[in-house]
């Protein structure tokens, strides 16, 4: 992971780079703003006037006096000088054209300066220091107890006053700030702080419903959902002021860094939730490890920077969150389009806060004019709507899962009955073989023919049918294929053994299903004898074809069956193959094994009714009537089974099926 990290640190650093903040034109006049009521941002555009100060060296004398010709004036109404360490100072020249207002504000639209220092200088001279606050300075300090840097001023009607504003961030040197009157600034409290409450209201709500479905259901989604959220909640605490009046008043030092803090946790806890709500880790390795890769680079980062250069953390954390933001959306749209809908109202959320993140960004690190109040609204909104739509996601989620559920239920449900007709089938099947052994021992050649079938076809079918009924997800897919076997012993049991005593000879071989293919019929014979394959170490393998004929369906399994019972049964090592191909003359089914091996000769004998080649062998049982069962059946119907000459070892029969 250490050369994506060094990658994106070199690009991180190389945006850094670029000049940031306005340009301004050099000049020493100070133009006067008239106050004839408030002055919002815009209206300050063209009165401000400014002065950097890289050593610190500068006192209120030094600025309004010899050095006051180094005032330039701003071509815009934002001061913004980037992330620097030097002290801004700020000039702004003022006479009070009302009447009778006396009482004004300086209104500074941020939370916190580590160093803020305000000076009025009147047409006598006399400099007065209105507000001093430095690092160490706590919430009480300040003149005015408002989440923002208010400061009073005096301004008597008619009268001309400079007003000089020294300070240093610790991050971003952009800045808003106005001129209200008392009671304006009065309006503009009341609105905010109802503004906020409802802010917080909503948000301390939500995570309170996170909380209660957590003690619930006791599922981890919750939790980090939780801890996203309050991290949110502290964040814009924090950004409009109210985290220092309110949390921490008395820790001056800590609120300086506390955007390091908060911020990180944005990013490390949604990191966290995505993780959880995605499930990544088991449905996108990849995502999870990106996402797990954003969570370390940001701790390493602030281990690195934040004892080195604050500042620069700072700026980079903004750029790393919109990073991450987007990296959410993109998790989101990958379990999206594997199939997983429930993400939906996730993207939408995440949506939100990527717009709210670019805002920030455009201002703080391209230095746009966008106020800052549009910035710290649009997070509000987002951060509400951000908590909503991921409540909606986890509900949602469920909701999903809930009907997932629902549908597996059904489909367990149908699956036990049709195992259940499957066992019923199978009893019956029993029974009639149970039937027919006993009819062998009194009726001819036929019925013996037919208790041989229904034999060996049984006994795997059986097996299958125990496997079905395990649950085993590997035997769910040859439900078709039991099918067709469960078809082929019923009629051929149906043709033989419910005829009537008298007529039983004069059964012929009557076509079974006629929508019953060559291949459909193999594959029924290939799980027929899967079970009897595995269970004496076998493999059974089916060669896929697309060859096609015109045959009796019953004929033709009982046919193959026989053959593959027999290539099964003399077989001890290795493997069955059943294959099909097509001919001139016709179809060829083939099926070879890898046991002893067969002679023409042997062949020839084995084609006896009742011959067994190895009596003795106790691992083969039956009475030898298989292949000649087979053979009789070809003959009778046009067919023709012969022994293969290609291969060297084991055995190879093909039964040939003219066209």
């Amino acid at each position: 992971m250490a050369r994506p990290l060094a990658v994106l640190f070199v690009c991180l650093s190389l945006i850094l780079s670029f000049p940031a903040g306005p340009g301004h034109a050099q000049t020493p006049d100070c133009p006067v703003l008239t106050l004839d009521g408030p002055v919002k941002g815009r209206a300050m555009q063209g009165y401000i006037s400014a002065l950097q100060d890289p050593d610190w060296a500068l006192d209120i004398a030094a600025a309004s006096g010899p050095d006051r010709d180094r005032f330039a004036i701003l071509d815009t109404y934002t001061p913004d000088f980037g992330y620097t360490d030097a002290r801004i100072w700020l000039r702004v020249c003022t006479r009070n054209q009302t009447a009778d207002t006396r009482d004004w504000r300086l209104y500074v639209r941020e939370n916190f300066f580590q160093n803020f220092d305000v000076f009025v200088r009147r047409e006598s001279g006399r400099v007065e220091h209105r507000v001093s606050l430095q690092q160490n300075s706590p919430f009480s300090a300040r003149p005015i107890q408002d989440p923002e840097l208010i400061v009073p001023l005096s301004i008597e009607p008619a009268e001309t006053v400079e007003i000089y504003i020294a300070y240093w961030s610790g991050g971003s040197s952009q800045t808003n700030f106005e001129i209200q009157t008392k009671a304006s600034y009065e309006t503009i409290a009341a609105t905010k702080t109802a503004k906020n409450f409802f802010f917080y209201g909503m948000m301390i709500l939500l995570i309170l419903v996170a909380l209660a479905a957590l003690a619930v259901f006791r599922h981890r989604v919750f939790l980090a959902y939780c801890a996203y959220a309050t991290t949110a909640l502290i964040f814009v605490m924090h950004s409009d002021g109210v985290a220092f009046q309110y949390l921490w008043p008395a820790f001056p030092l800590f609120n300086a860094q506390a955007t390091v803090f908060v911020g990180s946790g944005l990013i490390i806890f949604g990191s966290v939730y995505a993780r959880v709500f995605l499930k990544t880790g088991q449905r996108h390795p990849k995502t999870d490890k990106l996402l797990f890769g954003i969570i370390v680079f940001t701790l390493v980062l602030d281990a690195v920077l934040l004892p080195i250069d604050s500042q620069l953390l700072k700026k980079l954390l903004i750029m790393i969150s919109l990073l991450a933001f987007v990296t959410f959306i993109f998790a989101g749209l990958i379990a999206y389009f594997s199939g997983h809908r429930e993400v939906r109202f996730y993207l939408l959320a995440w949506i939100g806060v990527v717009l709210s993140s670019t805002l920030m960004n455009l201002r703080h690190v391209l230095g746009l004019e966008i106020p800052q109040e549009t910035v710290y609204d649009s997070m509000r909104a987002v951060m509400v709507l951000d908590a909503m739509m991921m409540g909606l996601a986890i509900a949602d989620r469920y909701n999903q899962l809930r009907r997932s559920r629902q549908v597996v239920l059904e489909e367990n449900l149908s699956a036990a009955q049709h195992r259940l007709q499957l066992n019923k089938r199978l009893a019956d099947l029993q029974a009639r073989h149970e039937l027919a052994v006993e009819m062998s021992k009194s009726r001819d050649q036929q019925i013996q023919n037919v208790v041989h079938d229904l034999r060996q076809p049984l006994h795997a079918l059986r097996l299958n049918v125990m496997n079905l009924n395990s649950d085993a997800p590997q035997y769910r897919a040859t439900a078709q294929n039991m099918d067709s076997a469960f078809s082929y012993l019923e009629k051929l049991i149906a043709e033989h053994l419910e005829a009537a005593p008298d007529n039983i000879h004069s059964v012929q071989d009557q076509s079974a299903d006629s929508e019953l293919g060559v291949q459909q019929i193999l594959a029924a014979v290939e799980e027929m004898f899967r079970p009897d394959a595995a269970a004496k170490g076998l493999s059974l393998r089916r060669a896929p074809s697309d060859c096609n004929a015109k045959v009796n369906p019953l004929v033709l399994t009982r046919i193959v069956s026989n053959l593959v019972s027999n290539a099964v049964k003399y077989t001890s090592t290795g493997g069955v193959l059943i294959g099909c191909r097509a001919r001139q003359n016709g179809l060829r089914i083939e099926i070879h094994d890898t046991g002893p091996g067969m002679s023409q000769a042997a062949f020839d004998k084995a084609k006896e009714r009742t011959m067994r080649l190895n009596p003795d062998d106790p691992a083969t049982t039956g009475k030898g009537l298989g292949l000649s069962i087979a053979i009789e059946l070809a003959k009778r119907n046009g067919m023709a089974i012969t022994l293969s000459k290609l291969r060297k070892t084991g055995t190879g029969l093909v039964l040939t099926i003219p066209v």
